[in-house]
């Protein structure tokens, strides 16, 4: 009897410990949601990469084509949110579903990955704050950029696999294969954590290598891949508005070169050879939390190595979230795109969890000083917070004024249906407006490097640059066709505009 009293003790308190623990990620969720939502970016684009976030923003309100590989679950998203019609701007929501939501639910799954690893609510907490308070996180989930979303998936897949390794319940390593499936239609970047799955799996394959835990793997696997079709779908429906890097409807080779990405191409592989995308990594990670953020990763990675002897059920679990850290360190190091530090989120959100946790599993035999160091990073944590809210809040919409600017430039043009030459950035923020009919038109709108088929397709070449560029386009015009002579025109602009255009004539040399 009372071995039967002490059991069900033993019961009712654990499951006490795991509804509160529910609790505590609710809140968080909350919390973040709250947090991301009222510090975004004010406006179109944003502090990363403005044109790319503008772009996704207009899936907000239409039906477009970003670029490669395609981001079809990102489509997918776009489509929802034009279907809920919701009482805030387009850009809002597109960011929010996007970036917002994912950031927040993958600063709750630090929560429960720390609290799994140190069975410690102070630093599971601190862990979820020092994420979501990290600089580039914070950032990332306010803009609208795809990888608080891959985040999400990889501290969510990493989650799933600890409860695995901890229970032993196939069902657990299923459900991560769910989830790293479904990642898939985000970005393909995430093929990096394979080695990982592949690794539990080789270290359990008593439990998992089984006809039935096998086949589910295999049609989740493939369920993901479907993702694609809807991507195929959409490039065949004349709702679609937009393609930058592909003609609608494609051809199944077209498609098949837009979702490698080969548009990239050159970038792939050239980051092995310079050592700006090392030093541009590090200096992410360092910065993260200035002066607080090294120091935490080392210590974090020291713990790690140090407890090589130990090697118990929380190192394993350790060991398994800075791999999965390290599984993404190779494509940053080979892409060379070293200047969009967007790249490094699936690096530094889970380094910084295992560091948390590695801090948290080492003095977990000191229960004074393990209530000490969690309360001081909790407090830098909370500290820190406040500090990047006061800086997100700071950020000003660069764009505001910019469809006034060109509505009165284009009205200037020297022909009807003028060639606007813009840069990425201008162009991106014009495609927003320009699906909503808000764009001055008639006019033929071009990212610079895109101008070539309306070059080449008119006798008479008129239109405007915007913003100028110093006559670089107006010598490359006559580079590209030698038979055309061109003038450039002044506007009637402000003394000292925000957006200086001008506009030029090309014609046939008499």
């Amino acid at each position: 009897m009372y071995v039967e009293g002490v059991a069900s003790l033993s019961r009712a308190g654990a499951s006490s410990d795991v509804r509160n623990r529910r609790l505590i990620a609710f809140g968080i969720l909350a919390f973040w949601l709250v947090y991301y939502g009222g510090c975004q970016f004010p406006g179109l684009g944003g502090e990363l990469n403005a044109g790319d976030s503008a772009k996704f923003q207009t899936l907000g309100h239409t039906s477009i084509l970003v670029h490669g590989p395609g981001y079809p679950l990102v489509l997918l998203l776009g489509t929802l949110v034009r279907a809920l019609s919701l009482p805030v701007e387009p850009w809002w929501a597109m960011t929010f579903a996007m970036a917002s939501l994912p950031g927040a639910i993958a600063n709750t799954m630090a929560f429960l990955i720390v609290a799994r690893l140190t069975r410690s609510r102070l630093f599971a907490l601190a862990a979820a704050m020092l994420l979501g308070s990290a600089g580039l996180m914070a950032v990332q989930a306010t803009e609208a950029e795809v990888y608080p979303l891959a985040l999400c998936f990889i501290l969510s897949v990493t989650y799933l696999l600890l409860s695995f390794v901890d229970t032993k319940n196939p069902r657990w390593f299923i459900a991560a294969v769910a989830v790293y499936a479904l990642s898939f239609g985000n970005h393909l970047m995430m093929i990096m954590l394979a080695p990982v799955g592949l690794w539990v799996m080789i270290a359990h394959h008593r439990l998992l290598v089984r006809l039935r835990v096998i086949a589910a793997m295999v049609g989740l696997l493939m369920l993901g891949a479907c993702q694609y079709l809807y991507l195929y779908w959409v490039t065949h429906q004349p709702s679609t508005a937009y393609s930058e890097y592909m003609p609608l409807p494609p051809t199944v080779g077209e498609l098949i070169d837009y979702i490698r990405g080969t548009y990239f191409g050159d970038l792939y592989g050239s980051g092995l050879s310079s050592p700006q995308t090392r030093e541009v990594l590090l200096d992410t990670l360092s910065y993260a939390h200035p002066n607080v953020s090294g120091p935490l990763m080392l210590s974090g990675l020291a713990i790690l190595v140090l407890g090589w002897r130990r090697r118990d059920a929380g190192w394993t679990g350790l060991a398994l979230v800075f791999g999965v850290a390290f599984a993404f360190v190779p494509f940053m190091l080979w892409y060379g795109a070293y200047d969009i530090r967007a790249f490094h989120l699936p690096v530094l959100g889970p380094l910084l969890v295992a560091s948390v946790a590695a801090i948290g599993w080492r003095l977990a035999s000191m229960p004074r000083v393990h209530a000490v160091v969690g309360l001081i990073l909790l407090a830098f944590a909370v500290v820190r917070t406040g500090g990047v809210a006061t800086e997100l809040r700071a950020r000003e919409a660069p764009f505001d004024g910019m469809m006034s600017a060109l509505d009165a430039a284009v009205a200037q043009a020297p022909v009807e249906n003028p060639l606007v030459s813009m840069t990425y950035y201008e162009r991106m923020v014009t495609l927003y407006h320009e699906l909503l009919g808000q764009a001055p038109a008639p006019a033929e709108y071009r990212v610079t490097w895109r101008t070539q088929d309306e070059v080449e397709r008119r006798d008479v070449v008129g239109g405007i640059v915007f913003p100028t560029d110093g006559g670089q386009f107006l010598r490359w015009v006559e580079h590209r066709r030698p038979d055309l002579s061109c003038t450039a025109i002044p506007l009637d602009q402000p003394s000292a505009p925000n957006w200086p255009a001008e506009g030029f004539l090309c014609c046939p040399n008499e």
